[in-house]
Formats: structure tokens, C-alpha cells, sequence
């Protein structure tokens, strides 16, 4: 009479020292990556894999990956002795390579049915597939952890470098292991990060990332150091970036040692450059407009001045209030706002003189002119 799985497997278990030591011949033979992996360990590690093959074998159940943390554990000793998941997922195919084997001789001395043979070697192909499920879920937790860390220690590095102008020797040495140059000029970058601000694009293409900004801030022999910080992506780089399609903030570049004075000005111009216009803004485009929200008292007084009166909440008042706003941009040319607005050049007319009336402005002199655009600015702020 046949015998069973169970018999046979019992018989694969007595083998358990020849099946180590053959697959770990075969392991070191056809794997250099492997050369750093004590043969202890590697034959634990295949009397661990044949164990289980046996049970398997026995039983004919493969557990969940989650519930037997094995190939978890094996995969997580070889990344730390920089053996690649490849190979490690390789080497295990390797070792139920010589159970297998060893299966299939003993299946064949004990008169295994050819149908129950085939089901054995099916469970063990399918063990297989539940260490490399295991292993890959293994390399991915690490994988993602160590991008994490890498992540912390950027964002702990540029926030010491932007928050202190002395940082401390720790930090600087960090700077460097990142290859930051004290003897060059950087300046800090904000944008929004992927899914805020309502940023849909990136440098080049697709959404901002922490890697696209790293990117287009390098010149090749000077790094940029970027870290997604909440819900911005904030950098210290070499460079500006040149194809921007998100709004963007840089302060001026200053030597390392002055990196603070970049990050204070690049976050006033983040405030107003945050609300949308694509592309890099700094202090030499923005000049004044980086003052406005600091001055909420003049602010409110100029809206209530030369805004609300318009009720910009009706289609009518909006319509007044983004004409005035052209022709400003357009140096007073009321056939570029008419252009602009794709209306009649009596329709702008009509309009400023709409506004002059509601506001009570007779003439628009240098300084009427000046309040009108900061109240607008000021309330695009406020909208925004």
C-alpha cells in the first residue's frame, strides 16, 4: 500500500541535516551576496525552511503569512547583513529547491501515487509563494522605514539650519554628510505638498514631490536638502528652479551661515505667493506685497475703503472690482483691460466710473492709486 504525505515527510525531516548543509553549499556557491551570512545562521535558517515544509507537507495547510512571522524574521536579519531581497528571496527558493528534491525520492522509494506526489509538490511551490509574500511585506515595512527616518533627519536638519543661526556642531556635520557647501550660497523654497494648497502640478510634471524639488534645486555640484514638512515641501538649495508649474516661494541666496535670513523672507513671500499664481516668486518679484499681512489694521481700514463698498460678493461688484484690478496691472490702459477682460472699451469705462462713484474717489491720483492696490491685494489675501 502507498503511503501518505505524512509518511514521506516524516522521512524528509530525518534528512534535515543533509538538506541543510546541501543548500547551503549551494547558496554560498551561486550567491556572493551571502558571503557575510555566518553558516550558522544560514543553516538555522534551513532547518527553519524545511521544518516548515515538513509541516506543510504533514498537514497540508499553509498559514497566512501574518500569522507565522518566519520569513518576516529571515528577510529582516539578511537586510541587515545587505544581503538584496533578490537574492534572499532566492536563496529560500534555493533551500525548497533540496527539500523538494529530497521529497521527491523519498515519494518515489515509499511508492508514493503519482496523484499524492503531485499534490505534495504542489503545497511546495505554494510555501514558496508564502515566503515571498512574506519577505516582500518584509522589505517593504523597511524600505518605507528607513525613507521614513531619512525623512525625519532631513526635515530635523533644515529646521535647525532655518530656526538658529547657530545651530550647533551636530547639526553642521550633518549638513555636510549631506553635502552642503559652507563656502556657497543657498536659499530656502517653499511649495505646497502633493493634494495641498490646491497644487496639481509639479516641476515639469505630475504634483510637486520632495524628489522634484530636490531635483530641479541642485546644480550638479551642490545637493538640495528637501523634507515634506505637514503640508509643505520645504528645501534648502542650490539653485532655482527653472520649469515650475505650482506656486512656489525662494528666499534670497545667502551663505549656509545665513540661511536664516532666507527662510524668514521666503515665508513672507509664501504668504502671498501660496494663493495660486504658478510659478517662483521672491522678495525682488513681490517687493511690497510681502508686508501686507502684517498689517491687519490698515488692511481692514483700505477694504472697507475701497472693497466692500462694491459688495464683491455679487456678481456686479465682482465684476467692477477685477476690472479696476486689470487696469491697474495694465498701467491705466483701458484698451489692454478691455483686451484682457474681452469686453468693450466703454464697458471698462462705464466700470471705473462705477467704482469712482461707489467709493467716492472724483480723480485717481498716486496715492489713491497705491491704496486701491494694496486693498485689493489685501483682500485677494483675506479671500484666500
Amino acid at each position: 500500500m502507498a503511503a501518505g504525505l505524512a509518511q514521506v515527510a516524516q522521512k524528509v525531516k530525518d534528512l534535515d541535516d543533509a538538506i541543510a548543509d546541501s543548500a547551503a553549499d549551494r547558496i554560498y556557491s551561486e550567491m556572493a551576496s551571502y558571503v557575510d551570512v555566518p553558516r550558522n545562521q544560514l543553516l538555522a535558517s534551513v532547518r527553519t525552511n524545511a521544518a516548515r515544509a515538513v509541516e506543510v507537507l504533514t498537514t497540508g495547510v499553509i498559514a497566512e503569512a501574518e500569522e507565522v512571522p518566519e520569513s518576516r524574521a529571515t528577510t529582516r536579519a539578511r537586510i541587515d547583513q545587505n544581503v538584496p531581497i533578490e537574492d534572499i528571496i532566492r536563496a529560500y527558493r534555493i533551500s525548497l529547491n533540496v527539500v523538494h528534491e529530497a521529497f521527491i525520492a523519498e515519494a518515489a522509494a515509499q511508492e508514493l501515487e503519482p496523484q499524492v506526489t503531485l499534490e505534495g509538490s504542489t503545497l511546495l511551490w505554494q510555501l514558496g509563494d508564502w515566503f515571498t509574500t512574506g519577505a516582500a511585506a518584509e522589505f517593504r515595512y523597511r524600505a518605507g522605514a528607513a525613507a521614513l527616518r531619512e525623512s525625519f533627519a532631513v526635515s530635523s536638519l533644515i529646521r535647525s539650519l532655518m530656526e538658529s543661526e547657530d545651530p550647533g556642531p551636530e547639526a553642521l556635520l550633518k549638513a555636510r554628510r549631506y553635502g552642503l557647501d559652507f563656502d556657497r550660497d543657498y536659499a530656502v523654497i517653499i511649495c505646497a505638498a502633493p493634494g495641498e494648497g490646491g497644487s496639481v502640478r509639479g516641476f515639469g510634471h505630475g504634483e510637486p514631490s520632495v524628489e522634484s524639488l530636490q531635483a530641479a534645486g541642485s546644480d550638479g555640484r551642490r545637493p538640495a536638502v528637501v523634507a515634506q514638512m505637514d503640508a509643505r515641501i520645504i528645501g534648502i538649495v542650490a539653485r532655482t528652479p527653472r520649469t515650475v508649474s505650482v506656486p512656489v516661494a525662494i528666499g534670497p541666496f545667502v551663505p549656509l551661515s545665513r540661511i536664516t535670513e532666507s527662510a524668514r523672507i521666503c515665508e513672507n513671500v509664501w504668504t502671498i505667493a501660496h494663493r495660486g499664481a504658478l510659478g517662483v516668486h521672491s522678495l525682488t518679484d513681490l517687493t511690497w506685497q510681502v508686508a501686507i499681512p502684517g498689517q491687519a489694521d490698515l488692511n481692514s481700514h483700505l477694504i472697507d475703503r475701497f472693497v466692500l463698498p462694491l459688495r464683491p460678493d455679487t456678481a456686479v461688484g465682482a465684476d467692477v472690482l477685477e476690472t479696476v484690478r486689470t487696469w491697474i496691472r495694465t498701467l491705466m490702459n483701458v484698451k489692454k483691460t478691455a483686451e484682457m477682460l474681452h469686453v468693450h472699451e466703454n464697458t471698462v469705462r462705464y466700470r471705473l466710473q462705477r467704482f469712482r462713484d461707489t467709493v467716492g474717489i472724483a480723480e485717481l491720483g498716486t496715492k489713491e492709486l497705491l491704496d486701491i492696490t494694496w486693498a485689493l491685494a489685501a483682500f485677494d489675501i483675506d479671500e484666500s
